[in-house]
């Protein structure tokens, strides 16, 4: 699996989980950025991430404003703003990016060589201006109406990756 085959997965795998599951419009960015650039507008983030292993081994993660998660969270459960709850909140979030990175490989690993873990949320504490430099990989940043959020992958055995081994 080469890198643009696993971008172009990545950025599939993003909008059908985000339209279909929250009823997000996505706009996928041809922004050639910095997260901390692309996150400038100083809100305040929240996200989760996702390890995975098989073939290669690495993580997803995902990024958004926290003043978006109750809207998607009511989109998900079809419950009212009003109703949602903080850990109901964090499940949403960690749910959303299991789902992004199963798509992912359902779209090229029809064998189930890779295994996906368990999500973990990522706290705002955690992704202060100055911690997002610290995130790796190759990112997908997307818009949705004013929102930016971002998805990324940190691969970890790059010579497997490639090989297909």
């Amino acid at each position: 699996m080469d890198r643009e085959t696993m971008m172009k997965a990545m950025r599939e795998a993003t909008s059908n989980v985000l339209e279909t599951m929250f009823f997000q419009p996505v706009q996928i960015s041809d922004a050639n950025c910095s997260l901390q650039e692309w996150f400038s507008e100083k809100r305040s983030l929240v996200g989760a991430t996702l390890s995975f292993n098989g073939p290669s081994a690495g993580s997803f993660y995902l990024l958004l404003p926290a003043a978006m998660v109750t809207g998607i969270t009511a989109n998900f459960l079809g419950i009212d703003e009003e109703k949602i709850n903080e850990e109901q909140k964090k499940d949403t979030i960690k749910e959303a990016l299991n789902m992004i990175g199963g798509h992912i490989f359902s779209l090229f690993d029809t064998k189930g060589a890779f295994k996906l873990g368990i999500p973990e949320f990522i706290e705002e504490n955690d992704l202060t201006e100055d911690k997002l430099g610290d995130l790796k990989g190759d990112t997908t940043l997307i818009e949705t109406g004013e929102n930016r959020l971002a998805v990324g992958i940190q691969v970890m055995c790059v010579e497997k990756w490639r090989n297909g081994k």
